[in-house]
């Protein structure tokens, strides 16, 4: 469930900014960029990419992750990928796991919004989101 989230709502759409280095520049799927060039990979396309997760890619289903493909698995870059992938995912990880774990164990939740509309920026962020909790009986 925790991957699906992360898949439907990266907190980072935009992607990090890398620029190529000093030389020759570098081909990338058969496109040439010479140096200096600012290039990112947006999390937000990968992750509802249709060629990727297939038609139903702008929908959550966290038993996708049941089966998932190679391709799949490399697409997936919630904390972006390589040396300057984020230092914490482990930590943010972990958080998440336990908090979604205690939080569910603890409340019913309703969602009141039918689509969830957010602002995009280096962050995505929801405009609003309405929901109902209730504490569940012991």
């Amino acid at each position: 469930m925790i991957k699906e989230s992360l898949r439907i709502h990266s907190t980072n759409s935009s992607g990090l900014p890398r620029v190529v280095t000093p030389g020759d520049g570098v081909r990338i799927c058969g496109h040439h960029f010479p140096a200096g060039t600012v290039l990112s990979v947006p999390a937000y396309t990968l992750h509802h990419s249709h060629e990727i997760w297939g038609p139903d890619a702008d929908d959550f289903r966290p038993d996708r992750w049941d089966s998932i493909t190679e391709t799949q698995k490399q697409a997936f870059i919630p904390f972006s990928v390589g040396p300057r992938a984020c230092t914490g995912r482990n930590v943010a990880e972990m958080q998440l796991a336990l908090t979604a774990a205690l939080i569910f164990r603890r409340y019913d939740f309703e969602l009141y919004e039918k689509d969830l509309e957010t602002r995009e920026g280096f962050l995505r962020k929801p405009v609003r989101c309405l929901a109902g909790i209730k504490r569940l009986s012991n």
